[in-house]
């Protein structure tokens, strides 16, 4: 299954009814971030903890052996700090849904899986319990150097076999995406992930699915070569390097022929090889590359904006009355004020009277929020009857965006 809103709206109904939703796939085809993004649109956080890095149960549930007064010794529990900060931010935020992700769950050791299933299971680390609004989310490789999950502890997830998605991954970057890039996969989707041609020899890059730890697993492809992948993670890589590179520079890398075993190719090939391999990928880059600085040619293409409904959002909309209404905006945190203020400048509805009342009792647009908002209008996606609204109400954080927002009206 692709990472798209199918998969998004089947992962959400999942976490709706209290099953716990396990992502398996090929490795750096953008697990976490797809978590990451899901809990954005859930209009709460993802917390992140990578089982890989563990080096055993301990490290997992944190028992610990310590001293009492009587001289004897108790075994007490510690959570990971990871595991920690999700339960304090659920007890601080109880009308949304965190979600505790537990990333690379089979690939490390047999006991830190057997650890982690447990915590799934039980919702308890020793004799801390997860909170009841608490979510979580798995994932996995469903090949190479991995613990094999019996059919038990299968039974304990919803299984989604995932695969990458070129249209996802543009969404997911946005104006961030090298324009070149985004052409290639635009035209050619299917080229997300690809396997290279044996001649290439490379080490990979930041990892967004085990936070940088390269296994031989990830990169060995049979035989004896260390062969990169075109992946969503690769991608990112070299879209990122492709942002920061001078197109003089490009053209003469373009320009420079090299020799990579039997072939002969540009010095341009050799460099966006190291971030993606010698696949079909790269041949298509490097044509769009070249084409371009040929002509001069180039631009960005427009992306959907993605903007969280915050679960609260429902009973501030039924509000018969701004008394009623002031009564549910006073029991939100300041996420959720900040989270419903979004939505509601983006919601195609006449909202002015939930905006101006969210508008004088929000202290501050968070920052993931801001950036949102300066996407929407930039890109033509906000509201523009909320957003007049909005920008007619005498509040602080109205003065505060006023004249960046004012320019775009």
């Amino acid at each position: 299954m692709k990472f798209n809103d199918t998969l998004t709206t089947l992962i959400k109904q999942s976490l709706e009814v209290g099953a716990t939703p396990a992502l398996m796939g090929e490795p750096g085809i953008g697990k976490s971030s797809f978590v990451e993004a899901l809990a954005y649109s859930m209009g709460t956080k993802a917390f992140v903890l990578p089982c890989n890095q563990l080096a055993d149960k301990a490290d997992l549930t944190g028992a610990r052996l310590v001293p009492t007064d009587n001289g004897s010794f108790k075994q007490v529990f510690y959570p990971h700090h990871v595991i920690q900060e999700c339960i304090d931010y659920a007890e601080g935020h109880q009308r949304e849904w965190p979600i505790l992700f537990l990333d690379e769950i089979n690939r490390t050791t047999s006991d830190v899986t057997s650890g982690a299933l447990t915590l799934v299971t039980l919702r308890k680390m020793g004799l801390v319990t997860l909170p009841k609004n608490v979510r979580i989310v798995v994932a996995g490789n469903d090949k190479g150097n991995v613990t094999t999950l019996d059919e038990a502890s299968l039974s304990r997830f919803a299984i989604f076999h995932v695969e990458p998605d070129a249209a996802t991954l543009m969404s997911v970057l946005g104006n961030d995406m090298n324009p070149w890039v985004k052409t290639v996969l635009t035209q050619y989707p299917a080229l997300i992930f690809q396997k290279s041609t044996p001649e290439a020899i490379v080490a990979d890059g930041q990892d967004d699915d085990d936070s940088g730890n390269v296994t031989m697993a990830d990169l060995f492809d049979g035989g004896e070569e260390m062969n990169q992948l075109t992946t969503p993670r690769t991608i990112h890589n070299l879209s990122n390097w492709l942002n920061t590179a001078d197109p003089q520079q490009l053209a003469q890398y373009l320009a420079t022929p090299v020799q990579i075993g039997d072939r002969e190719v540009s010095l341009l090939n050799e460099a966006i090889e190291a971030f993606v391999g010698d696949t079909m990928f790269t041949t298509q880059l490097v044509a769009t590359i070249s084409h371009d600085l040929a002509s001069n040619a180039g631009g960005v293409q427009q992306n959907r904006v993605n903007v969280p409904k915050p679960n609260c959002y429902r009973n501030l909309k039924a509000a018969a009355t701004a008394t009623d209404l002031a009564a549910e905006i006073s029991q939100l945190t300041d996420n959720e004020k900040s989270g419903s203020l979004l939505y509601a400048l983006k919601e195609s509805e006449n909202n002015a009277r939930l905006i101006e009342q969210l508008a004088q009792a929000t202290t501050q647009i968070e920052p993931e929020h801001t950036r949102t908002l300066i996407e929407m209008v930039t890109s033509q996606q906000v509201d523009r009857q909320n957003l007049e609204s909005f920008l007619e109400i005498d509040a602080p954080i109205v003065n505060q965006a006023k004249p960046v927002l004012s320019a775009f009206l």
